[in-house]
């Protein structure tokens, strides 16, 4: 039944939305909802595997570092909990039913939204700026990007029920959208705004270029990349500035709230072991003098739950220039493939992946994608590619 998939779905986006709520209950609902995919969509898995396996390439790579690594068993051992990450995320692209994964993802987050409202927080963001709302997450950041997330998933869901003219279902989706958006500029997390209006112009393009012929949906999508490419590739240009006019209004200094030391350390580190890094999750551990030296700097009194706020950097630490050209590899890869395949087949849950793809491009060079164990942006933007390589028949349920 499609209800399984989409209920398995929602409790993996739930599971790491409600994280700072359940706490260790988070990796035990993931693995588990894994392990049901396992059980109860068997027939499902080795297609899975077939069409997936370059995906499962970059877990295998990290799991081989702990052969250089200093601290190998401590590497292993994330390495697997960062494999178990990464599995769950392809089962909700390679596995479930597309429309399953619109829904259990729509369903997750307008629950979180919903309840941030209710019983959500208000945290201060800078002297005399007043404060940023968090709802429910860690820091306002983390909300921003819940609430970006949160408004692809209810337009996906909107165009979804729309196409199955189901209208009532369809306006509660839309009803959502204020709210969604006020979640978002209360946040003031600025990019998570920029990333969730980049990705929501290109969602709503794809959406409505559905019906157009191939040739001029082409042009669109090309159109789409090449603006998004360019506005990545420049962003040290125009991003600085923009976070600039934050700062200024949040008393802050400039320098990207620290972002900016927090670089020079990691460029030092990466001179040091440019080839393979230093093993997965070999840098931030108690007792490694550089890591206490940061995380003093940036003010972490609970020495956990940090990075160098840039993927490119964070993996290169850890696995060096073999790992990104890996990485690298396998993305782009994976990410052509999905584009071309929304070009192709404008289907929603292709859309709505392309879209996920777009949102997390935009916070590469100022957040850390992909590379973390039990992240969001690991599992959704796994199951964003596994959306794109999986067979072209698994994808029959897509409307």
């Amino acid at each position: 039944m499609a209800l399984i998939d989409t209920v398995l779905v929602a409790i993996v986006v739930a599971a790491m939305l409600f994280n700072l709520q359940i706490g260790s209950l988070t990796p035990l609902l993931i693995i588990g909802s894994a392990g049901a995919f396992v059980v109860l969509r068997w027939e499902r898995l080795y297609p899975m595997v077939a069409a997936c396996w370059p995906l499962l390439m970059l877990p295998v790579f990290v799991c081989l570092s702990a052969t250089w690594s200093a601290v190998p068993a401590t590497t292993f051992y994330y390495g697997v909990v960062y494999a178990l990450t990464v599995v769950a995320g392809i089962m909700m692209g390679g596995i479930a039913k597309p429309r399953s994964f619109i829904i259990g993802m729509f369903v997750a987050f307008a629950t979180y939204s919903i309840m941030s409202i209710a019983f959500g927080r208000m945290v201060t963001w800078g002297e005399g700026a007043g404060d940023a709302f968090a709802g429910l997450a860690g820091s306002k950041n983390q909300f921003g990007d819940f609430s970006g997330l949160a408004m692809i998933s209810t337009i996906a869901a909107c165009a979804l029920f729309a196409t199955e003219r189901r209208w009532f279902i369809a306006a509660l989706c839309a009803g959502l959208i204020p709210l969604l958006a006020l979640n978002l500029y209360l946040a003031k997390a600025t990019s998570a705004l920029v990333s969730t209006a980049v990705a929501v112009v290109c969602l709503v393009l794809f959406i409505a270029s559905r019906k157009l012929e191939i040739q001029a949906r082409s042009g669109i999508l090309i159109a789409t990349i090449v603006v998004v490419l360019g506005a990545i590739a420049t962003m040290d240009f125009w991003l600085p500035p923009l976070f600039d006019m934050f700062l200024d209004a949040s008393g802050k200094d400039r320098g990207l709230t620290g972002r900016v030391a927090l670089w020079e350390h990691g460029r030092t580190i990466m001179r040091d072991a440019p080839l393979l890094g230093l093993g997965y999750n070999a840098f931030w551990l108690h007792g490694n003098l550089d890591a206490e030296h940061l995380w003093r700097m940036m003010g972490i009194s609970t020495r956990m739950g940090f990075n160098f706020h840039n993927t490119f950097m964070e993996i290169r630490v850890h696995t060096g220039w073999v790992g990104m050209t890996v990485f690298a590899a396998v993305w782009i890869y994976a990410i052509v493939r999905l584009f071309l395949r929304a070009m192709l087949n404008p289907a929603i849950p292709l859309v709505m992946a392309s879209a996920l793809v777009v949102f997390f491009s935009m916070k590469l060079q100022f957040e850390v994608i992909g590379f973390e164990t039990m992240h969001f942006s690991t599992i959704i933007g796994f199951a964003a590619l596994a959306m794109g390589l999986r067979r072209s028949g698994s994808m029959s349920q897509q409307v």
